[in-house]
């Protein structure tokens, strides 16, 4: 009697799980939105990676809920997240599965616009081997729930490329199969981990599971997985009345106005021009580099990352790498401004879509309010971000932003911080870069101990070999 009374227990502490069911308030907008999907659970899945802390804040386990796991929980999480969609493939071969192993929901597959879908409006792109697994609220703040790596959707880029659709897990295909590896899915997991610890927004990884061959499934959550392509679809097909839903739909769900608010327009674009420029000068400043590029595939509304397969973090101020994309080139770190600046002018033109029916030409936008906005914002955040990062207090950082002094002080760390290797452009394993030579960081973290009961300056060669890298050759460091 004792051993079911704990089980029932400990199915009370995890009930929150049962809420995550494939339904979310997206779908009552309709088709134009998503493919919705059945799904049946799928074998075989080890636990790989929990996050207690995250799962602490989603209300999903309690807050005094030890960091290990029990058969329960285990049970629970498989129960919830262990799925595989039944795709067209399955329905085109009329397959048949164990009615006890369907799920009773279906689960969306959400559509958005993709750069490498060859249409470039977006009628076939978005979750390419990604569904929705639902939203969740606790204590007032709610969480959407997506699951990586849970079958081939009709909507990734193999299907159109190919004009047909794929099995699950079909090995002749790769991203088009709808599998992910779970070294991947790790790697996303810390590093999103580590991120949201640094303040930088970003997904969250809740779980991921393992399978047999490497093949894996990488839970995320947020608090709005909504992305910039998700509107720019409906802009580009001229899809007055679908952005209308989706626009309206947005405000009210994520940013709390009301309904119809005559406010709506001005609180959507000023926050995308805090958010993003914020953003973009944090990722300068932290040396982090997130291929954003026109579509908004690869960033949230909120400017969080999302799809870490391309994300990088360099140690040195490597601004003109690029991420070989088979078919083309990434953006560079310092490109990713002017992108981020481009999408909020998609925004603009959107807005006024939305506003007089007409859709605009883009470029008739170059010169609205915001983007002068924009920049200001960014060259404020980011000259406050080198001076946080030499140690100065929020107070003092206000009082000298614009100062003659701190000005002079960052052009010259700017100097140091872009010089390069004098070798020009190398290839590196995923990519092109062209090697900055002076870790800055290097020098930031010795000089105070330096000067610690020291009053004379440093010399030459004393700099030079605190600051140069391992990228940095002789004739580099001669002027």
């Amino acid at each position: 009697m004792g051993s079911i009374k704990k089980v029932k227990q400990q199915q009370f502490l995890y009930r929150k799980f049962d809420h995550i069911d494939g339904s979310h308030p997206l779908k009552d907008l309709g088709d134009d939105f998503f493919v919705d999907y059945p799904a049946r659970l799928r074998g075989g899945a080890k636990i790989k990676y929990f996050n207690y802390d995250l799962a602490k804040e989603m209300g999903l386990i309690p807050k005094d809920h030890p960091k290990r796991m029990n058969k329960e929980l285990d049970q629970k999480i498989k129960q919830t997240f262990s799925i595989l969609i039944i795709n067209e493939y399955d329905q085109e071969k009329k397959r048949e599965f164990t009615k006890t192993r369907l799920k009773n929901r279906r689960y969306m597959a959400t559509r958005y616009l993709q750069l490498q879908h060859p249409d470039k409006v977006g009628k076939n792109s978005g979750d390419g081997r990604s569904v929705w697994n639902g939203q969740i609220t606790h204590q007032g703040k709610s969480w959407d729930i997506s699951s990586c790596g849970t079958g081939a959707t009709r909507l990734s880029p193999a299907t159109t490329k190919h004009n047909k659709f794929f099995e699950n897990g079909d090995p002749s295909i790769s991203y088009g199969c709808g599998y992910s590896e779970v070294d991947e899915n790790l790697a996303a997991a810390l590093f999103s981990d580590i991120f949201h610890k640094n303040n930088i927004r970003t997904e969250r990884t809740l779980c991921v599971l393992e399978y047999e061959k490497g093949y894996s499934v990488q839970v995320r959550a947020s608090e709005c997985l909504i992305r910039p392509s998700h509107f720019f679809l409906h802009l580009k097909q001229g899809n007055l009345i679908g952005l209308k839903k989706l626009f309206d739909f947005y405000c009210h769900e994520y940013l709390g106005l009301p309904k119809q608010s005559k406010k709506r327009y001005d609180v959507f674009l000023t926050k995308i021009c805090e958010d993003f420029s914020k953003a973009c000068a944090q990722f300068e400043d932290q040396y982090i580099f997130c291929w954003l590029d026109w579509d908004g595939d690869n960033i949230l509304m909120d400017a969080g990352i999302i799809d870490y397969g391309s994300v990088r973090q360099f140690g040195l101020f490597h601004n003109e790498y690029r991420y070989d994309d088979v078919e083309r080139y990434s953006t560079t770190l310092t490109e990713q401004k002017n992108k981020a600046k481009y999408i909020l002018q998609t925004f603009v033109q959107l807005v006024d879509f939305l506003k007089t029916g007409e859709k605009k030409k883009l470029s008739q936008f170059s010169k609205s309010k915001y983007l002068k906005k924009f920049d200001e914002k960014f060259k404020e955040s980011k000259s406050k971000l080198l001076l946080k990062k030499i140690g100065v207090s929020s107070e003092d950082v206000d009082f000298l932003f614009g100062k003659k002094v701190a000005n002079n002080f960052e052009s010259h760390f700017r100097y140091f911080e872009r010089t390069k290797s004098k070798r020009g452009v190398v290839e590196v394993p995923d990519g092109i870069t062209h090697d900055a030579i002076f870790c800055m960081r290097d020098i930031l973290r010795e000089l105070p101990q330096i000067f610690q009961g020291r009053s004379d300056l440093l010399g030459h060669d004393e700099f030079l070999e605190i600051v140069a890298s391992n990228y940095a050759q002789r004739k580099d460091l001669i002027e």
